[in-house]
């Protein structure tokens, strides 16, 4: 029987003879994780547009055409909005293609919320009403986003022969939580620590810059305040309490170093992070 007849068997043989290298040329080279922090052109920057969910829980004033009927116990959604930003990387630990990995997200992010109208009172036909004067609150969140994501596209690689990227993935956000009443003096500011998971997605393109729209969302309970007694005119006839459910957060992110990624013509036979690959 001839074996080099049959094309399967010389496949395999060939395969098998094949350096390791030669296997994996369609895989970058991941470093040692800790070796991309001191990656500049991997940094990002992100300004953030918050959307906050959370539940107001407490007392609140009973009217009827305007005529105080007295207090009640209401739970209801609590408005709010807010800005921030964050400082970040990725660092890949597991390429799986070409131009793509497995990363682990770590960030350092910071908003500013408020929540308004926290003194609405309570209709005997079941609506809220608005009134003045408003009590409101602000919050400020530190938080550190720790998770992995999948990514595929131009910073994976640092190059700009690709024009778009993208990302998906989820992760824990540890945070602290300062939220004070706007306006009401002698109150002091509650502080909450908490830990909430999240999901984000993001898309990227290359115009000069690497610039990113990405779209995160955390859910989780975490109190923000609890006050126990009522407050003077303008607030509360008893205690409440805000609770956060969720954040949607909108960021756009640029990389400020990715004017400096190489491989900008198109004509280049190979990568030159990749000693290995030349059939690109």
């Amino acid at each position: 029987m001839n074996f080099f007849r049959k094309p399967i068997i010389i496949i395999a043989l060939l395969l098998v003879g094949m350096p390791k290298s030669g296997i994996a040329q369609y895989l970058f080279q991941v470093e040692p994780l800790f070796n991309y922090f001191s990656d500049s052109k991997r940094w990002e920057v992100s300004g953030n547009f918050i959307m906050p969910q959370a539940t107001f829980n407490g007392v609140s004033r009973v009217l009827e055409n305007g005529n105080y009927m007295g207090d009640t116990t209401a739970k209801r959604p609590q408005v709010g909005s807010g800005i921030g930003g964050s400082i970040g990387i990725s660092l890949p630990f597991k390429a799986t293609g070409h131009i793509s990995c497995w990363a682990v997200d770590v960030a350092l992010m910071g908003n500013m919320y408020t929540w308004t109208d926290i003194n609405q009172t309570f209709g005997v036909d079941g609506s809220y009403t608005k009134v003045k004067p408003t009590l409101n609150a602000s919050t400020l969140q530190v938080a550190l986003p720790l998770g992995v994501s999948y990514k595929i596209g131009n910073d994976v690689i640092e190059t700009k022969r690709l024009a778009f990227a993208a990302a998906f993935g989820a992760g824990l956000l540890p945070q602290l939580n300062m939220t004070s009443l706007t306006g009401v003096s002698g109150e002091k500011s509650y502080m909450a620590f908490g830990c909430t998971p999240y999901v984000k997605a993001e898309a990227a393109f290359l115009a000069g810059m690497e610039f990113k729209v990405r779209v995160m969302y955390t859910v989780g309970d975490i109190r923000l305040t609890d006050v126990d007694h009522a407050l003077p005119t303008g607030g509360t006839d008893g205690p409440f309490r805000i609770v956060s459910n969720g954040n949607l957060i909108l960021s756009l992110v640029f990389m400020p170093f990715s004017m400096n990624w190489h491989e900008t013509a198109w004509w280049n036979t190979y990568d030159t992070y990749n000693q290995h690959d030349r059939l690109n």
